[in-house]
C-alpha cells in the first residue's frame, strides 16, 4: 500500500480540479490511490492548521446551499504530511518544524498571483496606445519583482527549517526536512 501520492498524480489532480475539492473528493483522491486517509484525518489536520480551511461556494438557485471547497493545495499538503508520516515524524513535530510558514507564503503566492492577473485584465481592456504598452512594461516589471519576492521567502523558509536543527526521524529517514518538501 503507498504512504503518499506521486509527484503526477498530484499534478493530474490539480489540473482536473483546479477550482478545489469537498472534504469527500479530497478523502476519495486518496483512498482512489490506496492511500490511507479518512475525512477524521482530514478534521485534524484543519484543526492543527496543517491543512487550509475549506471555503463556502454556494449553489446557483433558490435555496439550494452551499458546501464546502477545500483549495486545491491541500492536496499537496496532506501528501506533503503523509511523507512525513511515513518517515516516521509525529504530527506534532510536522506542525512545530515544518509547516509553519507554509499556509502564509501560499496565501502570498495566490494573492500575488490573483493581483496580478486582474491587473493584466484591466490592461488588456484598454485600447492600444503608448499608455497600454508602458503599464505592460511596468505589469512585467511587478511580476518579476512578485517571483523574486517569492523566490527569496521560500529560500528563507527553507533555511529555518534547515537551520532548525533538525535530527533524523525514529527508523532511519531523511536528514532534514528540506530533503522531504
Amino acid at each position: 500500500m503507498p504512504t503518499a501520492l506521486t509527484e503526477a498524480q498530484i499534478r493530474d489532480i490539480e489540473a482536473s480540479s483546479p477550482e478545489g475539492l469537498s472534504s469527500q473528493q479530497l478523502v476519495a483522491v486518496f483512498e482512489d490511490a490506496d492511500v490511507k486517509f479518512s475525512e477524521a484525518n482530514l478534521r485534524r489536520y484543519v484543526q492543527l492548521g496543517l491543512v487550509p480551511r475549506s471555503r463556502r461556494v454556494g449553489h446557483k438557485g433558490k435555496h439550494l446551499g452551499s458546501h464546502g471547497v477545500y483549495p486545491i493545495r491541500a492536496v499537496r499538503r496532506i501528501n506533503t504530511i503523509k511523507k512525513l508520516m511515513a518517515e516516521r515524524y509525529t504530527i506534532e513535530e510536522i506542525q512545530a518544524k515544518f509547516l509553519t510558514f507554509k499556509d502564509s507564503i501560499e496565501i502570498l503566492d495566490e494573492a500575488l498571483e490573483e493581483l496580478l492577473s486582474a491587473f493584466a485584465a484591466k490592461i488588456d481592456a484598454e485600447d492600444p496606445s503608448p499608455r497600454r504598452d508602458s503599464l505592460y512594461g511596468e505589469l512585467r516589471s511587478l511580476r518579476s519583482a512578485a517571483d523574486a519576492l517569492l523566490s527569496g521567502v521560500y529560500r528563507l523558509e527553507k533555511l529555518l527549517i534547515a537551520g532548525g536543527g533538525a535530527v533524523r526521524p525514529r527508523g532511519g529517514g531523511a536528514a532534514s526536512p528540506t530533503e522531504l518538501l
